[in-house]
């Protein structure tokens, strides 16, 4: 709906030290999910993880960001095998 603020949810993962760091991400999302910290296949690079939270959320799309999982060509086709939209270009692209 145009003029609906909250027509768009934002839902970030975060991990501890992102939480402990307050990282504005965070305060600018309408809410989080946190992850694992420590190297980022625990996190940000774990294709698993990310779509496993989509569902959870039943999100309708995912913005991954740059790097760790956004440049892997499993996220944007494991995310459409569950319906979901990947925001940024196709597997064939990434790969």
């Amino acid at each position: 709906v145009l003029g609906d603020e909250r027509a768009i949810e934002f839902v970030a993962m975060a991990t501890r030290d992102d939480l402990n760091a307050n990282a504005e991400f965070i305060r600018l999302a309408d809410t989080f999910v946190e992850v694992p910290s420590g190297s980022n296949k625990n996190n940000y690079a774990n294709v698993d993880l990310i779509v496993n939270i989509a569902v959870a959320q039943r999100v309708d799309a995912v913005w991954p960001g740059w790097g760790h999982a956004s440049e892997n060509p499993r996220l944007p086709s494991t995310l459409k095998s569950k319906g979901i939209q990947f925001i940024g270009p196709t597997a064939p692209v990434v790969a």
